[in-house]
């Protein structure tokens, strides 16, 4: 690494993407079980929930773990939000209107604590000092 390059990690950062990624995780482990909430445990469309549950679990239990190197795993977690926004039209359940909030609300909640976590999960470099002289 070049002398005159810092690489800027704030412990605010840090700490935000641990607690996005905690609320994630908690998310995750909610979405996983909300079928037996709900009662639609045997609902074909409740795998999606424990699927997704999971996904989410996992990839905010990574950025937890590192949260140095959380951009990737967030950003998947962004992705599985929307996704948990949009599941109620593609599997059809926004009749159930437990399940349909449900699914907004955590998906909503995913994808912005995403969003957060990984604008904050990565290092960027600042040049500190004179440039170089050139000869």
């Amino acid at each position: 690494m070049n002398g005159n390059i810092n690489t800027v990690r704030t412990d605010g950062n840090l700490n935000t993407v641990r607690t996005a990624s905690i609320i994630n995780l908690l998310a995750g482990i909610w979405l996983f079980i909300s079928p037996w909430v709900y009662r639609a445990y045997r609902d074909a469309s409740s795998w999606n929930s424990l699927v997704v549950g999971a996904l989410i679990v996992l990839f905010a239990a990574m950025s937890i773990s590192n949260p140095l190197r959380a951009r990737g795993a967030s950003i998947v977690n962004m992705l599985l939000g929307a996704w948990t926004f949009a599941s109620p039209w593609i599997y059809g359940y926004t009749g159930n209107h437990g399940r349909f909030v449900n699914s907004l609300c955590v998906g909503v909640i995913v994808f912005i604590l995403g969003l957060v976590a990984s604008s904050m999960g990565h290092t960027r470099t600042t040049p500190t000092g004179p440039p170089p002289l050139r000869a």
